[in-house]
């Protein structure tokens, strides 16, 4: 094999290896990443939808070692690719352009782990493939923190009983991707189906609501963070280090879950204390930071905007000038009442201004 033919995620933080032997590049010359990535046992392991891995080649072809349950696309120059899907520890091969001019490519997982997670053990090219420079990060950094409709579960579905969220959940179909792509910043989607700020859908495992999976780069279980199962990579258990990426803008989307469903809903006291304490909390983090806070209609008595519009209301009154808040409305015809790809595009388009006001972003 050519020495530049192979990429191996084994030394994330410290060299790249190509045919097995090191060379003094950093990773960060090779791969651009974007979402949470971690190492752990020679691998790159995720969770969070839409996470992607992006590089530059000149090659015919080019093999994704990976492991884990999910599916994915590969873009070429920006433009959607092939898909394919990953059931277990799978080498998959994907032809490339046979064109001989090096192009950017960009792997993205489009569907959800949760709680589990996908590992990136290697990649390979093709006889007589190279990889090329480490594509450039962006100026503008964008994160999204959500739900189900940011996720973009079941965005794919032509009905409420169409399919199943595997099959059907597309993160890059989402409005959460949509806008990070339209901007081309860089980003983090940090979003779980069925899960709220402080309870979460029909109060399903309410341990890992979103405040406390938002901590993790890979969320677990309860029993892995204890060291009683063996899923593979030890992942569980690793805090996500909030030096490696500073949002310039945050759109926080919140609370369907804490206040849809069947009843008892989340305590609407508990539920803004909680929310204030988000959004200090990414102040501290990420000083300068702007927020675009989202609210939409809850079945079946609408509860949340309510609250939503007063956590804005008291955010303003307390002095607070860094953030914008939106109603939006959805069409839920998609997989068990979740948004179209007509609705999530109407999404998008719908929040760009303000996105692109808080960030200063006039222009893509």
């Amino acid at each position: 094999m050519n020495p530049k033919q192979f990429l191996t995620a084994a030394f994330v933080l410290a060299a790249c290896v190509y045919g097995g032997a090191a060379m003094p590049d950093s990773f960060e010359d090779s791969l651009l990443l974007n979402g949470r990535w971690a190492k752990a046992d020679s691998c790159l392991c995720a969770s969070a939808p839409a996470v992607s891995v992006s590089f530059r080649a000149n090659a015919k072809e080019v093999s994704f070692d990976i492991e884990g349950e999910a599916r994915f696309r590969l873009d070429t120059d920006g433009k959607p690719g092939e898909y394919f899907t990953i059931l277990g520890r799978t080498v998959q091969k994907v032809a490339l352009a046979k064109d001989g001019r090096e192009h950017l490519y960009r792997l993205v997982k489009v569907s959800e782990s949760n709680p589990g997670k996908i590992c990136l053990h290697g990649i390979a090219l093709g006889k007589g493939g190279s990889f090329g420079k480490r594509p450039e990060p962006s100026r503008r950094r964008i994160e999204f923190i959500g739900d189900s409709f940011t996720v973009g579960y079941g965005v794919e579905a032509n009905g409420p009983e169409d399919g199943t969220p595997f099959e059907k959940t597309n993160t890059a179909k989402a409005y959460s991707f949509l806008l990070a792509d339209g901007f081309k910043a860089d980003y983090q989607i940090n979003a779980v189906s069925g899960r709220g700020l402080v309870r979460n859908y029909a109060n399903i495992v309410p341990e890992w609501t979103l405040a406390s999976l938002y901590e993790y780069t890979v969320p677990g279980s309860i029993e892995q963070e204890a060291g009683g199962a063996d899923q593979g990579p030890k992942t569980a258990g690793i805090r996500w280090d909030f030096e490696q990426f500073h949002p310039q803008v945050v759109v926080v989307f919140v609370g369907i879950n804490d206040f849809q469903g069947e009843p008892p809903y989340a305590d609407a006291v508990q539920f803004k204390r909680a929310y204030a304490a988000l959004l200090d909390k990414l102040r501290s983090l990420h000083p300068g930071v702007k927020f675009l806070l989202v609210s939409t209609k809850t079945w079946p008595n609408d509860a949340l905007t309510p609250v939503v519009e007063e956590i804005y209301k008291d955010q303003v009154a307390a002095g607070h000038a860094d953030l914008l808040y939106r109603l939006v409305y959805t069409e839920n015809t998609a997989l068990h009442g979740h948004p179209s790809e007509m609705s999530q595009k109407m999404l998008a388009n719908d929040l760009r201004p303000l996105v692109a006001r808080l960030g200063g972003w006039l222009s893509r």
